[in-house]
């Protein structure tokens, strides 16, 4: 009798997507995290091809090199004409990085392909994390945790299924199917509606006008940090862990399920994260996640070899990651005005890519100059020194502000009075 009522809000999405542009924003979320997960194809195709671990960090960190130069851009682009043109721009640019291993997978076609995922993820985020907290003015943090939790839940069924798909069939074949999807969300973002702007910036100078201000501003210090360390454990994950999975014997096929209960532990705790952000706040949140996600990351480099126990760990990392992923982009929506949000998104998105550049190479690096599991055990120490010193930035970011529980009480007063 009661789940009926669940149901209609369902229903109604169904019948009408576009009156419904937050439940839109979450379809688009899933179809763009199924790409992302279907990622995993490149370093396991880089580690197939026998690149050293150097070249495969290389591969790994190209979409860095384009997040970076294109993130503040993609940010003003969202702000002056919209988000939804910015998303047409991610789906064909991710559409074209899917397509281009299908026809060769030498190192200089995969570092080409990276570079068109780097131009799709420098501008997705900003845009989509833009959209959806506008869609649900005053509930960023539910709406784009769950928005989050679509995106890893694509990501999840993405990187299972295209890491079975090279190994039963082929490389080639996995690529094509991530490019049909891929293209398939380019469909649906073309459904989504406009959202109304008040005070909509007049010219494209104008709207990336804030972004100097915004790169130092010192409330949102918090929030790169937070970027920073999250993008380093990203960035990993996607390629170093990945090779160490591959060195203790497991195949494609099980490094991508093991890969993908990372994306489960994100994917549930997204969807509830509004609710832990309201019960712990900002910094403890901040300083559990950074320091629980280096402890267990040293406890993925030091069980690799024993059954079981390296996947519980990853399951357990997705929760932590999960937890700051979700924060920093809340924490930019927080401290942003509606007509400057995709800026604000795009800057804090900023540090998110310079630190899935800088990671994957530096410990790249390391790993060739030592082992993958010495490499993994510096960073889980770094994240833990980091975990425990984040709160002297929270303070200094929050000088002369309220509390963080006076502040939120004193916004949800005020909307309850407009």
């Amino acid at each position: 009798m009661n789940v009926l009522p669940n149901l209609a809000p369902l229903g109604a999405f169904v019948r009408h997507p576009r009156n419904h542009p937050t439940y839109l924003g979450y379809l688009n979320g899933f179809i763009y995290g199924f790409g992302m997960g279907a990622s995993i194809l490149f370093p396991l195709y880089a580690i197939d091809q026998g690149f050293s671990l150097a070249s495969q960090g290389f591969i790994v960190a190209a979409p860095g090199i384009v997040m970076i130069m294109l993130r503040l851009i993609g940010g003003a682009l969202s702000d002056r004409f919209g988000e939804k043109l910015t998303l047409r721009f991610s789906f064909t640019t991710v559409t074209i990085a899917m397509a281009i291993p299908i026809f060769s997978g030498t190192f200089l076609s995969l570092t080409v392909a990276q570079l068109f995922n780097g131009a799709s993820r420098s501008v997705y985020w900003s845009a989509a994390q833009s959209y959806i907290s506008r869609s649900a003015e005053g509930e960023a943090g539910k709406v784009m945790g769950r928005q989050l939790a679509f995106e890893s839940s694509g990501g999840i069924i993405g990187g299972i299924v295209a890491g079975f798909v090279a190994e039963g069939i082929g490389y080639p074949q996995a690529f094509m199917m991530s490019t049909a999807l891929s293209f398939v969300g380019f469909v649906v973002t073309s459904t989504l509606p406009r959202l109304p702007r008040k005070d909509q910036v007049r010219s494209f100078a104008a709207s990336l006008a804030p972004a100097k201000t915004m790169l130092v501003k010192r409330t949102l210090l918090h929030a790169h940090m937070v970027a920073f360390i999250s993008a380093a454990y990203a960035g990993l994950v996607m390629g170093l862990f990945i090779a160490f999975f591959h060195e203790v014997g497991y195949g494609e096929g099980a490094t991508a399920v093991i890969r993908s209960l990372n994306s489960i532990g994100v994917s549930v705790l997204a969807f509830f994260f509004g609710a832990l952000l309201g019960f712990l706040g900002s910094r403890t949140t901040a300083m559990s996640a950074i320091t629980l996600t280096g402890l267990l990351s040293i406890g993925i480099g030091a069980t690799g070899t024993i059954p079981i126990l390296p996947a519980v760990f990853m399951a357990l990392t997705g929760i932590t990651f999960g937890s700051l992923r979700s924060l920093y982009p809340t924490l930019a929506a927080e401290n942003s005005a509606p007509n400057q949000r995709a800026m604000a998104l795009s800057v804090v998105g900023l540090y998110w890519a310079v630190g899935i550049f800088l990671s994957p190479l530096v410990f790249g690096f390391i790993a060739d100059a030592s082992s993958i599991r010495t490499a993994i055990f510096i960073f889980g120490g770094l994240s833990v020194a980091v975990g425990l010193l984040s709160p002297l930035l929270y303070a200094f970011g929050r000088r002369g502000l309220p509390p963080e529980g006076e502040e939120e009480e004193a916004a949800r007063s005020a909307r309850s009075t407009s």
